[in-house]
C-alpha cells in the first residue's frame, strides 16, 4: 500500500502555518503520540521507524514533512488504528489533551546529558536567535511576494461558475452514504530545497484547474470539499503554499481522486478546465505581467535563500545535541511503541 505524504503546516506570507490539528482530527483519535525535545534528539527517525514497521505490517501510512526540512518529519498517522505522532516543539507547540487515557508525552529530551551542554548555552542561543531572524526574513519576502501577486491578478473567480462546476464535479464522485470530514492540509510548502511538491502523480483521476497568475480556485475547491462530505467521502482542501487561506486543491485519498491547480500538474493529467469556465479576466499588457512574474520569482528566491541559511545554522544547532543524546535509551522508547502498536 502506497503511503501518502503531505506537510502540516508551511512557511508562508502570513508567517509559519500550522494545519497539526489535521495530522489526525480528533474524533478519530485513539492514540496520539507528542514528541518533545530540541534538534538532534531523534523526534524524525522515531517518527519514521514507527511508519515503516506499520508499512510493513501492511498498514496505511501518512507522513508529514517538515517545510523547514523536507527530508524530515513533523509527524506521520496510521488512520486505520486511529493513531498519530506529532513533533510537538515550537513552532508548533502542542501538548497531551487526554494525557495518559489517549495520549502520550514523549520528552526525548531526558536523554541529553545537561551538564556537557550547559557551557555550550550561550552559543546555542546565538545560533537560536540568528535562526529566528533568517524565518523573519523569509516571511517578509513571501509577503512581498504576496503583494505582488494580488497586485498582478486581472480577474477574479465568479462564485456563480465556481459552484456550478464543484456541483458538476461532485456528480462523479463515488456515493458512500453518511457524512464525511474535511482535512487541510499543503501539498507544497516553500522549503531550503525549494518549493516541495511531495503529493506525487499516482492518482486514479486528475482534473486540473488552468489558473493564471495571482488567481487561485478557491471557492470552486471549498465548494467541492464541502459536496463530497455530504457523499459520505472525506476530502483533503489543499491549501496554496504562500496564500494558506486560499484553496490550491480538493484530494479524496481513499479513492485517488485529485482536483487541483493546472500549475503543478502536467498537460496529460486527465481533464482540463479552462480559466474561461471559472474567471472573469481582464486584459493585462505582457509587459506588466513579465514585471510582476519577475519581481515574483526574485522575493521568492530571496525568501528560499532565508530558508537555506536557516537550515545550515539549524545543523549547527543540532551538532550540539546530537553528541549528547544517549541514543540506548532512545532505541528502548522505539522498542517500546513498537510493542504497544503491533
Amino acid at each position: 500500500m502506497r503511503p501518502n505524504h503531505y506537510f502540516a503546516g508551511g512557511n508562508t506570507a502570513e508567517g509559519f502555518c500550522s494545519h497539526f490539528e489535521d495530522i489526525l482530527p480528533a474524533p478519530s483519535r485513539r492514540r496520539m503520540y507528542y514528541l518533545k525535545g530540541g534538534p538532534g534528539v531523534g523526534k524524525s527517525t522515531l517518527m519514521r521507524r514507527v511508519g515503516e514497521a506499520a508499512e510493513k505490517q501492511g498498514l496505511a501510512v501518512e507522513y508529514f514533512h517538515c517545510s523547514s526540512d523536507p527530508d524530515s518529519l513533523d509527524g506521520i498517522c496510521l488512520p486505520e488504528r486511529g493513531m498519530a505522532m506529532m513533533d510537538g516543539t515550537s513552532p508548533h507547540v502542542y501538548d497531551p489533551v487526554i494525557p495518559g487515557a489517549r495520549d502520550t508525552l514523549i520528552s526525548l529530551g531526558d536523554f541529553l546529558d545537561e551538564a556537557a551542554l550547559r557551557p555550550h548555552a550561550r552559543d546555542i542561543a546565538g545560533v537560536q536567535q540568528a535562526i529566528s531572524a533568517r524565518f523573519a526574513r523569509c516571511y517578509r519576502y513571501l509577503a512581498a511576494a504576496l503583494q505582488v501577486q494580488l497586485a498582478a491578478v486581472s480577474g477574479h473567480e465568479e462564485a456563480r461558475k465556481a459552484h456550478e462546476l464543484a456541483a458538476s464535479w461532485a456528480e462523479t464522485l463515488p456515493l458512500r452514504g453518511g457524512t464525511g470530514r474535511i482535512r487541510r492540509l499543503f501539498a507544497s510548502a516553500y522549503t531550503p530545497k525549494g518549493c516541495i511538491d511531495v503529493l506525487g502523480e499516482d492518482f486514479e483521476r486528475c482534473v486540473a484547474v488552468d489558473c493564471p497568475f495571482g488567481l487561485h480556485p478557491t471557492q470552486a475547491m471549498e465548494r467541492l470539499a464541502f459536496l463530497a462530505t455530504l457523499r459520505g467521502l472525506n476530502a483533503i482542501v489543499l491549501a496554496n503554499p504562500l496564500s494558506p487561506a486560499e484553496a490550491d486543491g480538493v484530494l479524496i485519498a481513499e479513492h485517488g481522486i485529485l482536483f487541483r491547480s493546472g500549475r503543478r500538474l502536467p498537460a496529460s493529467a486527465g481533464e482540463w478546465v479552462e480559466a474561461g469556465r471559472l474567471f472573469s479576466l481582464e486584459p493585462a499588457s505582457e509587459k506588466e505581467q513579465g514585471f510582476d512574474r519577475n519581481a515574483y520569482e526574485l522575493l521568492i528566491q530571496r525568501a528560499l535563500e532565508q530558508l537555506t541559511a536557516a537550515k545550515s545554522l539549524h545543523d549547527e544547532l543540532e551538532s550540539y545535541y546530537v553528541g549528547r543524546m544517549d541514543f540506548q535509551k532512545w532505541q528502548g522508547v522505539l522498542d517500546e511503541i513498537l510493542c504497544q502498536e503491533e
